[in-house]
């Protein structure tokens, strides 16, 4: 039988299992046609059902194996989705079961089989026609790479909701100044790290890295003391046409340094929100608006991710410490979110801000 070879890329949406279902679980399938024995020039359509990206299918029919602690799991009973059907159901990960082999705290690895049938149908796409195979015609992985690693918890911690508020601030020298209220709407103290590299749970993709939430953003956050970087964060549009005329700046491509031995935030880096009591930061947008045409504009914040923890960092300080405490520092957490839905609106006349 002739074989099609498929190059596939297998990998984790987040490398965690949350067992709550909070924090949405996928696997991502990256696959492309990049063989040289491959000279059809048609595209091909693949059915999703009972094949390869149909996973309770794949596992029970060997087309994907399922590793825990690097022991592989006896998946052949696991119910999948009826051949009959014209559709592919896609059951919640968290209550199927699948989801129900995974045991709290237990690593596990989901992985294709080098060379194995990719399973399901295929057909020619030909100036929008859809054309059947040969019947000696089948799909194969070429290569496996990757495979979706993930580690199963019985639920993650989330950050309180906190609510970030923005107008302008005229300063004594009449500068334009943002002004940037963050309160914190939980009931505890919780302690963010506004700069240097953030280190929590990104989504991933199978092909390329994720641009949404680049996983070595080194940018200062707005509500950072030292180094707010305005031309970071915020966005600026032209409030009568809506066009972006200034966008943020995007970060370096290699993230700007190397890994420390000690992956713990430094103290300095943090910053402490306290329930109900509003954090304020004043940021001269001198620069941001500088060499604007005459008009009025939109600023907008594009949304980052912090890393964060529980407590007060005076606290760790009146330790001792000189970085977060070990018992504190946890990487496998979603990121608390800093953003705003405000557009602040600003008067440009003669190269100035108009008051």
């Amino acid at each position: 039988m002739a074989e099609l070879p498929i190059y596939i890329n297998i990998t984790s949406r987040y490398r965690v299992f949350d067992k709550s279902g909070k924090l949405p679980y996928s696997v991502a399938f990256g696959l492309c046609r990049r063989s040289s024995d491959d000279k059809e020039p048609r595209s091909i359509r693949l059915s999703a059902n009972n094949s390869i990206l149909d996973v309770p299918y794949a596992l029970s029919h060997q087309l994907l194996s399922l590793r825990e602690n690097d022991i592989e799991i006896d998946t052949g009973n696991l119910r999948s989705t009826d051949g009959n059907e014209p559709y592919l159901t896609l059951p919640s990960p968290v209550d199927s079961d699948l989801g129900r082999l995974f045991k709290p705290g237990k690593k596990y690895h989901i992985h294709n089989k080098t060379r194995y049938d990719l399973g399901g149908d295929h057909v020619y796409v030909d100036e929008g026609q859809f054309l059947q195979p040969s019947d000696n015609q089948k799909l194969v992985s070429s290569n496996a790479h990757g495979g979706a690693r993930f580690t199963a918890v019985e639920s993650l911690p989330w950050p309180p909701e906190v609510q970030t508020k923005m107008k302008m601030h005229r300063a004594e020298d009449n500068s334009p100044v943002l002004e940037i209220a963050v309160i914190n709407n939980g009931s505890e103290p919780i302690t963010v790290q506004t700069r240097h590299q953030q280190r929590f749970l990104t989504p991933d993709n199978p092909l390329q890295q994720n641009e949404d939430v680049p996983s070595l953003d080194l940018r200062p956050r707005i509500i950072d003391p030292k180094t707010p970087s305005p031309s970071s964060t915020f966005q600026i549009f032209d409030i009568a046409t809506g066009q972006v005329v200034r966008e943020a700046r995007k970060p370096g491509p290699c993230g700007g340094a190397a890994n420390p031995h000690d992956l713990r935030p430094k103290l300095e880096i943090l910053t402490t929100l306290h329930p109900g009591k509003p954090l304020v930061r004043h940021v001269d947008i001198s620069g941001l608006l500088s060499k604007l045409s005459d008009g009025k504009y939109g600023l907008r914040m594009e949304p980052r991710g912090m890393w964060w923890c529980k407590g007060d960092i005076e606290d760790s300080a009146a330790a001792g410490e000189a970085r977060v405490p070990h018992h504190l520092f946890e990487t496998a957490i979603p990121p608390l979110i800093l953003e705003s839905r405000d557009v602040v609106e600003v008067q440009i006349e003669n190269g100035t801000v108009k008051w």
